[in-house]
């Protein structure tokens, strides 16, 4: 009888070592999924909802590449042709008038003229369209600058 006892408390421990050990299979497997989208999976889903986030930011058409107006206007300001840069940064501003970048170009050129009224107006916007710590420093320089500018 005691032998009984002892083959079926056997039979009920290996029953449970075998659950046991699916048990652990499963969570393992479930470690291993988990780890697979964190590593593969989120990053691509975070890489494509930022894509998306900039796409709304960026203006469309002929005013997303930012970087030739740019170019252009560095190019004037470079040649000492004033008034070519304010005429690409005008038109930059008047193809994307939403896009903070246009603004701070066009108060870029009016700085290097020297018009601080105008820079200021344009910075200002380019801060309201996209508040950030670059435009909000531009613009309390240029404020200073015109402060300065009156005093004299």
């Amino acid at each position: 009888m005691n032998e009984d006892i002892n083959q079926e408390i056997l039979r009920e421990l290996r029953k449970l070592r075998r659950s046991s050990e699916w048990s652990v299979y499963l969570g393992l497997l479930a470690i291993g999924v988990l780890a697979a989208y964190f590593i593969f999976a989120r990053p691509q889903l975070l890489r494509s909802r930022f894509e998306a986030y900039q796409r709304m930011q960026q203006p469309t058409g002929e005013a997303a590449d930012a970087s030739d107006p740019w170019m252009q206007i560095q190019t004037a300001l470079d040649r000492g042709d004033n008034r070519e840069a304010l005429t690409v940064a005008e038109r930059f501003v008047a193809r994307a008038p939403a896009y903070h970048y246009s603004h701070a170009c066009l108060g870029t050129v009016y700085i290097a003229i020297g018009d601080y009224t105008n820079a200021e107006t344009a910075v200002k916007r380019a801060f309201e369209l996209f508040p950030c710590e670059e435009h909000e420093k531009t613009l309390a320089a240029v404020r200073r600058r015109l402060a300065k500018v009156r005093v004299e």
